[in-house]
């Protein structure tokens, strides 16, 4: 070849024959340079990915710490709301106002102290200043004193001054409780009104503020988490003082958001991520998270940094690799590492799941129940559910068609729809078909829930319940054995559609009565289809005759002997499909009164002295205290006033039965009419924010008798409402 021709090959002739005479060196160079293409933009992914978690669990993080705050602050809210409604209605008895703030400081730990801070002169006998105090002392004990005075002029305090300028409640500015608890503290003050709606004073309840360093120091995710909890002039509630605080609440002075996020640096010029949001509630409290830039991304760095010279002796091995023609091997690599991705996503997975279950124990006087789910895979569709809410068992069991991830998610939807439906309503049925037209909405796939709902009142045995399709559970007692010869019985259930196949389905609710000692056993077609080496089943005689063992046996017991004899059955074949049991036991305690007292009124308002005379005589014949006899009285009393005020039309009347009974340790009232229907269990908590005209009717009343009492319980029998109010006398 002469030069002619060479220079008319030019550079792209000439980088040919390089690459066609250098064909390792090529494959080599070109690797490395893909490997650092893809290395960054793996490293810039991941960069992305680690910030878009870090933010999501950061906003779990303080959305549980803001829960955990609310929950704490509105217990001392809706009481303080309640008691000043209390002081309104009774202010004729100036030192009962001692009682008030003790009964205050003792049944909420959390408060240091309360008062009840009344205009200037409102008793003349107590003079200009008065203000009831009851302080909770540094070793434990209760010391009440008025500490109104010239020298103590709490007319000029701002938790006097705003609520009675505002006529509102509010949270105070941290300071120091000098003539009380002597440790820093915040207010919430409450405006008390009279019979003619003026403001005559305050109720007031302090909190140390020193509870607040615990909690923001509880539960980091990133150990090097600064917390801050400030209010919404950002002055300092919570957490530790220090340059990188004063920096951030300067910034976050400038900013008129209440919620966001934004990088700042700290006095070494070192990064910062810094997450703010408000706790919410009646508080202008503001949650500050505080993250190190080298938590977030230091190890990701870290790796990045470590990995290049590994790397670059890897792309010579996956040269010499490539030039030996073994891509088989490379991709089989992708495959295990997808594969090894792929199980431990589905790990965190079952993690997750079994976390959304509840307890596998729930022990009652009145009630035992286990449960156990074992998914066939990492992650199965079965699911159970159990709580109790108003002295009733709600529970639930159910079967997701398919296996795997699919399977999972729609039961842990199903789940929640579970939980949601059954805040507010008791029937079964309204249940299940809550739940099926949720389902039934975007089911492109047609998956479908075999499901069993049931709702055991606990006082008395009664069980509602609706069969979606679902296995019948068995009803265990001793009567079943002397008619049946057989301990164990499946429960009648009418057929219904599975969850999820027609939104329009209708369910029907069934009632039975279970008698004590009795035990409900729930259990998925995982149980009956379990399958050995022979692919026999071990089918539903199995699981009776194994019921048909277990007379003597509890809840737990009885899932232990099953679970064994499943084992023992199948040996080595591998599980095919979710297995999950729940037994419920009855064991509702006997109730021996040893005082039982009835009356029977009119639905006439008139008739609330009759009654008032005799709350007042029977529980005259109890030795309990009279803050106790006060506080009985004002909740039963609301309850049957909302009975004779809406219980029955305008225009017609109707008998109310009181009956009040006792044996000497539970106090149990119960209000019956044959009124319309009415659950005071569902009705949404009131707001006391709102003027007395504004509120919902009967709102108020029931609130303060959930405040007042145990527990309630409503049930509608044979056509009359039954509204049952405990209260414990001993807790010892």
């Amino acid at each position: 070849m002469n030069k002619k021709e060479s220079a008319d090959k030019g550079w792209w002739g000439h980088f040919r024959m390089f690459i066609r005479s250098n064909t390792s060196l090529a494959v080599i160079v070109a690797a490395a340079l893909l490997l650092e293409v893809t290395t960054g933009i793996l490293y810039y992914s991941a960069q992305d990915i680690i910030q878009q978690n870090v933010e999501r669990i950061i906003q779990r993080e303080m959305n549980a710490l803001n829960l955990c705050i609310q929950n704490k602050l509105a217990k001392i809210e809706v009481t303080l709301d309640n008691m000043s409604w209390v002081v309104g209605r009774d202010l004729e008895e100036a030192d009962w106002m001692f009682e008030i703030t003790e009964m205050l400081v003792k049944d909420n730990p959390v408060i240091t102290g309360s008062a009840i801070a009344f205009v200037p002169n409102y008793y003349p006998e107590k003079g200009r200043w008065f203000e009831p105090v009851t302080l909770r002392k540094a070793d434990g004990s209760i010391e009440s004193k008025q500490v109104g005075s010239a020298n103590h002029d709490y007319t000029k305090s701002e938790f006097y001054t705003v609520p009675m300028a505002t006529d509102s409640c509010i949270w105070s500015e941290p300071y120091m409780d000098v003539d009380g608890s002597r440790v820093e503290v915040t207010t919430y003050s409450v405006p008390v009104h009279d019979d003619d709606g003026r403001t005559v004073a305050v109720v007031i309840a302090d909190i140390s503020i020193g509870w607040l360093d615990d909690v923001v120091n509880e539960d980091k995710v990133y150990k090097s988490t600064q917390r801050f909890i400030t209010t919404g002039s950002y002055n300092l509630l919570g957490g530790e003082d220090s340059p990188m605080f004063k920096e951030t609440a300067r910034i976050l002075k400038t900013d008129s958001d209440k919620e966001g996020y934004f990088t700042a640096e700290d006095e070494d010029g070192g990064k910062k991520h810094v997450f703010y949001a408000p706790i919410g509630g009646k508080t202008d409290w503001v949650l500050i998270n505080i993250l190190d830039d080298n938590d977030v991304f230091g190890k990701l760095r870290r790796i990045r940094f470590f990995l290049l010279l590994p790397v670059m002796i890897g792309l010579l091995i996956v040269g010499f690799i490539v030039w030996r023609s073994s891509r088989n091997l490379e991709r089989l690599r992708r495959i295990n590492a997808e594969k090894e991705r792929i199980g431990g996503e589905l790990r965190v997975a079952s993690q997750i799941q079994q976390s959304m279950l509840p307890e596998h124990h729930l022990h009652r006087d009145d009630v035992d129940v286990w449960g156990s789910l074992v998914p066939a895979r990492e992650v199965g569709g079965d699911l159970y559910d159990y709580f109790i809410r108003d002295e009733k068992l709600f529970f639930c069991i159910g079967d997701v068609s398919g296996k795997g991830a699919p399977s999972a998610m729609l039961m842990a939807v199903t789940h929640g729809l579970f939980r949601s439906a059954s805040a507010h309503d008791s029937n079964p049925a309204h249940i299940m078909e809550a739940i099926n037209e949720v389902s039934c909405q975007g089911n492109d796939t047609n998956m479908f829930i075999t499901m069993f709902v049931g709702v055991l009142d606990l006082p008395t045995g009664r069980l509602r319940y609706c069969d979606a399709g679902h296995d019948a559970p068995f009803i265990m007692n001793e009567e079943l054995r002397m008619k049946n010869e057989e301990f164990a019985t499946a429960l009648s259930v009418n057929p219904h559609l599975p969850v999820g196949v027609f939104e329009d389905t209708k369910y029907t609710v069934q009632e039975i009565s279970i008698q004590p000692d009795s035990t409900i056993f729930l259990y998925t077609d995982g149980l009956t289809e379990a399958k050995n080496v022979e692919h026999k089943l071990f089918g539903l005689e199995r699981v009776q005759a194994m019921l048909n063992t277990c007379a003597d046996n509890g809840p737990k017991e009885i899932l232990e002997k099953i679970t064994q004899s499943v084992n023992g059955f199948v040996k080595d074949a591998e599980q095919s499909d979710d297995l999950t049991m729940l037994a419920i036991r009855y064991t509702p305690k006997q109730f021996e009164s040893t005082l039982a007292e009835t009356l029977v009124l009119k639905n006439d308002v008139h008739e609330v002295t009759r009654f008032s005379s005799f709350i007042k005589s029977a529980l005259a014949k109890l030795d309990i205290d009279a803050s106790l006899v006060r506080q009985l009285r004002l909740a039963v009393e609301e309850a049957v006033v909302n009975v004779i005020d809406y219980a029955y039309p305008v225009g017609t009347d109707g008998d109310i039965t009181i009956k009040m009974m006792s044996d000497g340790h539970i106090l149990r009232f119960q209000i019956i009419d044959a009124g319309v229907p009415f659950d005071p269990t569902k009705q949404d908590k009131t707001d006391t924010t709102l003027s007395v005209e504004d509120r919902q009717i009967g709102g108020l009343g029931i609130l303060l008798v959930r405040e007042l009492m145990d527990s309630i319980n409503y049930e509608r029998e044979d056509g009359k409402n039954i509204l049952t109010l405990i209260k414990t006398l001993n807790k010892n």
